[in-house]
C-alpha cells in the first residue's frame, strides 16, 4: 500500500450483532473493555455480558442490539489502534450504515462517546416501542436479483404492505 493511501471506515447498522460479539477483543485490549465499563454505568447493565453470552432474543431486540453494536464497533477500533495504528491515522473518511452512523460520529470526535450512546439507547428504546406498537416486520434476503425479490414480494403480500427498502 503507498504511503498516500487513505483509509475508511464503515460501521455497521442492526442485524450484525451476534452473541459472542466483544468477547475477544474485550479479554485482550483494556481499552476495549473500558468501553464496555463505562456503556455498563450509561446504560445501568452489563452490556459485555449481555453481548458475549445473550441470550440472541435479548440482544436482537432493538432497544439493546442498538447500544451492543454502537460500543462494539468502538471496542473494534480500539484493536486497530493497537495492531495498525496508521490505519487509523491515515483514516480520511467514516461513515455508517443507520445507527453506525452515530460509531462514526463518535470516532470522528463530532460527538463524545458518552452523548453517543445515550442517543443510541434512546433511538433504540424508540425504536422498539414504535415496533411493538405496530404489526410489522423486516427481512434482509441475500444472493436474489431485485427481480426476484419483488417476484417475492407480489407473492406473499396479501392485504399487507410490502416492499424493497433498499
Amino acid at each position: 500500500m503507498s504511503e498516500t493511501a487513505k483509509t475508511a471506515f464503515l460501521f455497521p447498522g442492526q442485524g450484525a450483532q451476534t452473541v459472542g460479539m466483544g468477547a475477544a477483543v474485550c479479554a485482550e485490549v483494556p481499552a476495549a473493555r473500558a468501553l464496555f465499563d463505562r456503556a455498563a454505568a450509561v446504560l445501568g447493565y452489563d452490556l459485555l455480558r449481555l453481548c458475549t453470552e445473550g441470550p440472541a432474543e435479548e440482544l436482537d431486540s432493538t432497544e439493546y442490539s442498538q447500544p451492543a453494536l454502537f460500543v462494539a464497533g468502538l471496542a473494534a477500533l480500539e484493536r486497530l489502534k493497537e495492531d495498525a495504528p496508521e490505519l487509523v491515522e491515515r483514516c480520511a473518511a467514516t461513515a455508517g450504515l443507520s445507527l453506525g452512523e452515530y460509531t462514526a460520529l463518535v470516532f470522528a470526535d463530532v460527538m463524545d462517546f458518552e452523548s453517543g450512546l445515550r442517543v443510541v439507547q434512546e433511538r433504540g428504546r424508540a425504536m422498539q416501542d414504535a415496533a411493538e406498537e405496530e404489526h410489522g416486520g423486516m427481512v434482509s434476503i441475500l444472493g436474489l436479483e431485485r427481480e426476484q425479490v419483488e417476484k417475492l414480494c407480489e407473492e406473499v403480500r396479501g392485504d399487507w404492505t410490502l416492499q424493497i427498502a433498499n
